[in-house]
């Protein structure tokens, strides 16, 4: 018995010597990272290459107000719009009284909604919509970027050329999420454009949360319960708020602002009067096969895309006709299959104000 705990006392020294080495040393990397991102890389990088690096370390480089920061912004696709009504009116020489907001997901920006060359934002202009762009750190907490959003489209639309009469929102993977925050925070406060908000299209977003995301934070939960691994749940956190929040469809402040996190965040209705909408994908053909549902668009299983309940979660909401699955289309492709593309047109259309 005494050699036994002595031999478990050495070996919580050991795994604790060598996990405050790793730390060090992750620490040293990541600090190593922002330092040459900052000076490493060429004085203007590539709209992609900021856009990746803000969903794997975003908050990190917001945190010490990184030049390389994806900052929230609006675009109509060629340029970034401006909160001034004068300079926005000059921007925007047909701006309609329908107002399409495309946002994007993980890892992305606004420029990459254009894609062989379709864009949904831009498919609707001939029905009388004008299409804008949000760009956002992804690497921030979902729940801080859907307040933001909520605040700054309030002031877009107090600036906006002509009387904003409906507004549209269609969003990709992350940006589903980002948006069913923004309508969540927009009610807290107040604004007035939750009232023209007529549609919210979702195309492959992870409501219950991506697996991928999922395993990191099983990994953290494990190590974090075993005593003597506590250093090493240090490691685990390297992550970028807003990928941690990917792990299970985290929408609100109170989810991650709590100690322990819970185990199944909040589940806010989707917005009262307004039309809500979720595409799912399958790698495969055959959308009936169980195993093809759960592998989903390759990143997303159709059930989370779809926000479906279970015993310990309530389903996010979205009405049985408002749920579209289709075969062959990965999570890339739901920017640009012809039959996503008419099924937005479709229910955009029945909801026109």
């Amino acid at each position: 018995m005494v050699f036994k705990r002595r031999m478990n006392r050495t070996l919580q020294l050991l795994l604790s010597d060598l996990s405050d080495r790793a730390v060090a040393n992750a620490s040293q990397w990541r600090a190593g990272l922002g330092a040459f991102v900052e000076t490493g890389l060429p004085p203007v990088p590539s709209d992609l290459v900021i856009a990746t690096m803000n969903g794997v370390m975003g908050d990190a480089l917001a945190e010490r107000k990184s030049r390389l920061a994806q900052r929230m912004a609006f675009s109509s696709g060629m340029q970034p719009l401006s909160l001034d009504p004068l300079t926005l009116a000059s921007q925007l020489p047909q701006p309609q009284a329908r107002i399409v907001v495309c946002i994007h997901g993980w890892c992305m920006n606004d420029s990459q909604w254009q894609r062989k060359p379709h864009d949904h934002g831009r498919n609707l202009v001939k029905f009388g919509y004008t299409p804008v762009y949000l760009r956002y750190n992804t690497g921030r907490h979902i729940s801080s970027n859907g307040e933001d959003f909520a605040l700054l489209l309030e002031q877009l639309i107090a600036a906006w050329p002509c009387p904003v009469q409906e507004i549209v929102m269609i969003a990709h993977s992350m940006g589903g999420l980002v948006s069913r925050s923004a309508c969540f925070y927009a009610a807290k406060h107040q604004v007035s454009w939750i009232n023209q908000l007529s549609t919210l299209v979702t195309l492959g977003t992870p409501h219950n949360g991506a697996p991928l995301a999922k395993l990191a934070s099983w990994a953290e939960t494990r190590i974090a319960a075993v005593p003597y691994l506590q250093s090493v749940a240090n490691l685990t956190r390297l992550r970028s708020a807003g990928s941690k929040d990917l792990s299970l469809g985290t929408i609100c402040h109170s989810d991650w602002q709590r100690e322990p996190p819970p185990v199944y965040p909040l589940r806010p209705p989707l917005p009262d009067g307004v039309a809500c909408y979720a595409v799912a994908s399958c790698l495969s053909k055959d959308t009936q096969d169980e195993r093809n549902r759960r592998i989903g668009d390759g990143l997303v299983p159709v059930s989370s895309a779809l926000g479906e309940g279970s015993e310990q979660q309530l389903a996010v909401g979205f009405p049985s006709p408002n749920q579209c699955v289709l075969g062959s289309v990965n999570h890339m492709g739901l920017l640009t299959h012809p039959l996503v593309s008419r099924k937005i047109e479709q229910w955009v259309l029945a909801n026109s104000l």
